[in-house]
């Protein structure tokens, strides 16, 4: 597709209730609408988001190089992190293990906030996992499927005890960095990342209702391994390019990372190793040249939409400073994720 008509898809889609919305796909990137809306600052391709779930997909390609290396099992006990499941259960969610209790209700989460923006969480990594499992599994590790954040906690704790060094310099090393993905970083502190678009709930969301669109840049909600990245649309497509394409993983860890189990929701219809295969956009906007795999990111400010042929030779990034949350917005979405993907 021209350049022009997916600039007009993209404006298309800021027109239609979004702040400001970044596309990358093959050679082109576009950005339309505010990256602030109290100050009115253009949006532009340099800026970054907080990519939320795309982490995963990340974690996962760190996972499968110690994997490549022996340091890792994949179908061996994800001991001593958490027992009784496997490294692969916890990428593909057929685990059982459910998210931490705290996040069980987002509305109660999110009352300290209600009352003072800048509440700070307090809980470490391991003590949001043990919360998680302090509760009954969902179902026997393998014996189904259930999206998992506190799945992917475990992965980066799992990380850090198999190379005695932080989940956050270990990506620099061994993706980040050979790749010259330089915008692209898991901050120490995500509250004070720098170049970040800011973020939007809109006014009727029930978590933080406002008079108007509720700025959530600086709230600080615990991601980290399930959802903590700050990156730019160039940068994930970049990434996305080299994890299919095979410039990341060994050919063994590459067909493990695309071999996937029913997922049994609106997002995917299979689920990979930290990665997802989808053939319409949140089941509202099918695909018209097939297939295309990655992940969607939903945080509680932005949405990332991170897609790739299975080759990584076409790919397509789409990013906005506010949540998708309603079929308008995602059918608007879908015109402009899959023209910028088939065209």
């Amino acid at each position: 597709m021209q350049a022009a008509s997916l600039q007009d898809e993209l404006e298309a889609v800021v027109e239609g209730g979004l702040p400001g919305a970044v596309a990358v796909t093959g050679d082109w990137q576009g950005a339309a609408g505010l990256a602030n809306v109290e100050t009115s600052e253009a949006m532009t391709p340099e800026h970054r988001f907080r990519i939320a779930s795309v982490t995963k997909t990340f974690v996962a390609a760190l996972v499968l190089q110690l994997v490549a290396e022996g340091a890792l099992e994949l179908d061996g006990e994800a001991e001593p992190v958490v027992s009784g499941v496997t490294v692969r259960q916890l990428l593909n969610h057929t685990s059982g293990l459910p998210d931490a209790a705290l996040f069980d209700d987002l509305i109660e989460f999110f009352e300290p906030f209600r009352e003072d923006p800048s509440h700070r969480f307090e809980h470490s990594q391991r003590e949001l996992l043990a919360l998680a499992l302090a509760r009954p599994r969902l179902f026997p590790a393998g014996d189904g499927w259930s999206y998992s954040s506190s799945g992917y906690t475990a992965l980066g704790l799992l990380v850090e005890e198999v190379t005695g060094s932080t989940l956050r310099d270990e990506l620099k090393r061994r993706i980040f960095e050979p790749l010259a993905l330089d915008a692209t970083e898991l901050p120490v502190n995500p509250v004070k990342a720098s170049g970040l678009a800011r973020s939007y709930l809109p006014p009727d969301n029930p978590l933080l209702p406002g008079p108007g669109l509720v700025d959530t840049t600086e709230l600080d909600f615990p991601s980290w391994a399930g959802g903590g990245i700050v990156s730019t649309g160039h940068d994930v497509a970049r990434f996305l390019q080299a994890l299919l394409g095979g410039e990341l993983l060994p050919s063994a860890q590459r067909r493990e990372l695309l071999s996937s189990v029913p997922s049994g929701w609106e997002e995917s219809d299979s689920y990979g190793l930290g990665i997802e295969m989808l053939t319409s956009l949140m089941d509202r906007s099918p695909s018209p040249c097939g297939p295309a795999w990655g992940h969607l990111g939903l945080g509680v400010g932005y949405t990332t939409v991170a897609l790739a042929s299975e080759d990584g030779e076409r790919k397509v990034v789409v990013l906005t400073n506010i949540i998708a949350i309603n079929e308008k917005i995602w059918e608007q979405l879908g015109r402009l994720v899959w023209a910028g993907y088939c065209g």
